[in-house]
């Protein structure tokens, strides 16, 4: 699975331990629920659409490695990164449970400093699943960092926090809590754990600015719209049938310019330009 690496250490208080206790119950409360299935084969039609076998990609903020095996078993390389060295652990195992290591390389990386994969480059396309760059501040330097890891014209696909979620404001507002209802719609900064994580919500537009101009727009989905936020796992396991007409519901309005700002979380595809600007 690659050369051995030195993994930081972690201290109480920082994102990488507020991830590293994340790591314990992730599978149970999102990668293994019905709902968090459903939204990783929404994600995983865009993979498999953009990312060819043979090809060598880069992953941000991997987690538990669903993602990179998927494209591993597909015939394409990875290079898969996560600020949480017990995250990386837990990738590993799963890759050498499906037999896939060798086609998997996982690393300790935080997103902030992905520009020490240099000598790594060029990777043919990357991508960051599941709001990993909400918890990044500075995304203007990742996109110029990422551009100098990607081939002109390489696929960058990023999965971010939705603004407006309608399930969310019918289901709080429902339990008598419209600040948790509106909470996305007001507020575009959130601190989870005492400040251990600090959660950003830009929009598709302000994406697309911070990325400019090392990576172009090429469209986004919504994901997430018409099945339920994942709080609402023992509702989506009670009526799974419905869920699962839901999740073909999302599939077929998920590109309707109206109903793809209303996901959970948004699928942004962006092409990196041919010109890039040196460090």
């Amino acid at each position: 699975m690659g050369r051995k690496t030195i993994e930081p250490q972690t201290s109480a208080g920082s994102p990488e331990a507020y991830w590293d206790r994340a790591a314990a119950t992730y599978i149970r409360d999102f990668s293994g629920t019905l709902i968090g299935q459903t939204r990783r084969r929404s994600v995983w039609r865009d993979l498999d659409r953009v990312f060819l076998p043979g090809q060598r990609i880069l992953e941000l903020n991997c987690g538990t490695g669903e993602d990179a095996i998927h494209l591993a078993a597909r015939g394409i390389r990875v290079l898969a990164c996560d600020i949480s060295p017990r995250m990386i652990q837990l990738a590993r195992e799963h890759a050498t449970t499906a037999a896939l290591d060798g086609m998997l390389n996982f690393r300790v990386v935080p997103t902030e400093n992905i520009e020490t994969l240099e000598s790594e480059a060029p990777f043919d396309g990357a991508f960051s699943n599941f709001s990993g760059l909400n918890c990044v501040e500075d995304l203007s330097a990742v996109a110029r960092n990422l551009a100098q890891l990607l081939k002109p014209r390489a696929s960058l696909l990023v999965c971010v926090i939705g603004h407006l979620v309608p399930w969310e404001i019918v289901w709080f507002l429902a339990h008598g809590k419209p600040g948790r209802a509106f909470a996305r719609a007001l507020a575009n900064t959130e601190l989870i754990e005492a400040g251990d994580l600090k959660i950003q919500r830009p929009s598709v537009r302000e994406m697309a600015r911070l990325f400019a101009p090392d990576f172009e727009l090429r469209g986004w989905r919504g994901v997430g719209i018409a099945v339920p936020p994942s709080y609402m796992e023992p509702w989506a396991r009670r009526f799974p049938e419905v869920t699962r007409l839901l999740a073909r519901a999302d599939n077929w309005i998920d590109r309707w310019p109206l109903f793809r700002n209303l996901g959970d979380c948004v699928l942004i595809e962006f092409a990196r330009t041919e010109a890039t600007r040196a460090c």
